[in-house]
């Protein structure tokens, strides 16, 4: 018996969820049991393109991590059970749907340019999610309130823990893609991070937690708080490397690894738009004062087309390499709300206004 998403806005449903970790995952699973279905297929078919692996390879794959899950975050394994549950398929579906990074992405980068600003207008997070058309259909809201942790506002992956979100203590993540192929099966993987920064209370808790946690596959995490912080967060299985604005009240990421600080032994592999895009909306943010309106023209910008940071499908691709600008989310850290739009923002796209009540 299944309880559909009542909310939903341009026909991507929102999941509001509250209580025990089980109950939340059962509420997500529930309410958008087609969506988590579909959100499969769609990685079943990513995961043969970008890892070679089938649906039954990757559960297998996704199940070597569950061990140390079960150990080190049994809360979080709670909810993805509840996910299964309530949507009525098998536990590791779930699980390799919130692995999607370890399984596919130490193998490709998806594309996404994010960008957190700190001044006297405000303190601000946003990015583009860049990635293959047919995951707009697995797309949805969520609204979570797990007890004894921050209430939490996101849009995400159906089935997935967390993605791009903001909680009412002011703490919000972003995330870009980094194509590495060095994992540690005993650390945090990427999106349940991003589900860990979000149950925080500031940036500095974040880090501090990430620090101690460890991430499993590399990734780049963009947070900021309320209280100004702000850093873009280089992550890998051998640790951190945060970069903290110099000397300008921007920090900015792509998809490649650019701190000084990244720990001996760790590579990426980038595609050549990622330095592009870049430095590209370093340009375009040179000299000025952020706000959301600016954030979302930055953004909306075509320089570089298709490859661009409001980025197209580029004729004849293949695989990953199909991708192309979804959705775009900015948020307001200090007002504690968060625009988002789907499709590309240069092509003006309606607004969702997420805030807390």
């Amino acid at each position: 018996m299944t309880n559909p998403a009542t909310n939903s806005w341009h026909g991507v449903p929102e999941v509001i969820a509250q209580g025990t970790p089980w109950e939340i995952g059962h509420a997500h699973g529930s309410q958008i049991p087609n969506r988590i279905a579909q959100c499969i297929k769609n990685y079943e078919r990513l995961f043969h393109e970008t890892a070679e692996t089938d649906w039954t390879e990757s559960k297998e794959r996704a199940a070597t991590y569950l061990p140390a899950l079960e150990h080190n975050e049994p809360d979080l394994v709670d909810e993805m059970r509840g996910i299964a549950a309530g949507a009525g398929v098998d536990f590791l579906d779930i699980l390799a749907l919130n692995l999607r990074s370890e399984i596919s992405l130490t193998n490709y980068s998806d594309g996404c340019t994010s960008i957190a600003a700190a001044a006297a207008s405000g303190v601000y997070l946003g990015q583009n999610w860049d990635w293959v058309g047919e995951a707009a259909s697995s797309t949805a809201f969520f609204d979570i309130s797990k007890t004894g942790k921050p209430r939490i506002r996101m849009i995400g992956e159906a089935g997935i823990v967390a993605k791009f979100g903001f909680n009412d203590a002011g703490v919000g993540v972003c995330m870009n893609a980094i194509k590495c192929g060095t994992v540690d099966k005993t650390q945090l993987p990427v999106h349940l991070a991003m589900r860990r920064v979000l149950e925080c209370a500031s940036l500095d808790e974040a880090l501090d937690m990430l620090e101690k946690k460890g991430v499993a596959s590399c990734v780049n995490l963009v947070i900021a708080d309320r209280s100004g912080k702000i850093a873009t967060v280089e992550c890998t299985p051998r640790g951190l490397a945060p970069v903290f604005p110099d000397g300008s009240s921007f920090v900015f990421h792509t998809n490649h690894f650019w701190s000084p600080g990244i720990p001996a032994g760790i590579r990426d592999h980038p595609s050549k738009n990622s330095f592009t895009r870049l430095e590209r909306i370093k340009t375009l943010s040179q000299g000025e004062v952020a706000s959301v309106a600016k954030i979302r023209s930055w953004l909306s910008d075509e320089e570089g087309k298709p490859a661009s940071i409001c980025r197209y499908t580029p004729p004849g691709a293949r695989g990953i390499e199909r991708m192309e600008t979804l959705l775009t989310v900015i948020m307001d850290m200090q007002k504690l709300q968060a625009e988002v739009s789907f499709g590309k923002p240069s092509l003006s796209p309606p607004v969702r206004t997420l805030h807390f009540l």
